[in-house]
């Protein structure tokens, strides 16, 4: 009885994936050791990193000839944006509201295999 226990057990250990604790794939820091944890595909990055990366990122001059992307209203060049209509948008946002679309798409109509 106890083998078949332990069998079960190590069968059981294969098809259940290890817990790894989640750290920040920037600074490896852990999530216990920061306030909060942002989750991407295969990257986690803690609010320290996301913060950093924020003053790097506004540390960059905005383009002279720049228009307003209507919708995060940062200045952008030329190659950086399109308009729709009379609405100027900028590729960050279009991206970001693409993933919008997509999650919104997903749960919606969720794959056959779910159904």
């Amino acid at each position: 009885m106890q083998r078949d226990s332990e069998m079960a057990g190590r069968i059981a250990a294969r098809f259940t994936p290890a817990l790894r604790p989640v750290t920040c794939s920037a600074c490896g820091r852990m999530k216990a050791e920061v306030t909060q944890m942002i989750a991407g595909t295969h990257v986690y990055l803690c609010d320290g990193c996301v913060e950093q990366a924020a003053r790097q990122l506004s540390l960059r001059q905005p383009p002279p000839e720049g228009v307003r992307c209507r919708f995060c209203r940062q200045l952008r060049a030329e190659v950086a944006r399109t308009a729709v209509g009379s609405v100027t948008v900028c590729a960050d946002c279009v991206g970001l509201m693409e993933s919008i679309l997509a999650e919104a798409h997903r749960d919606i109509d969720p794959p056959r295999s779910e159904r």
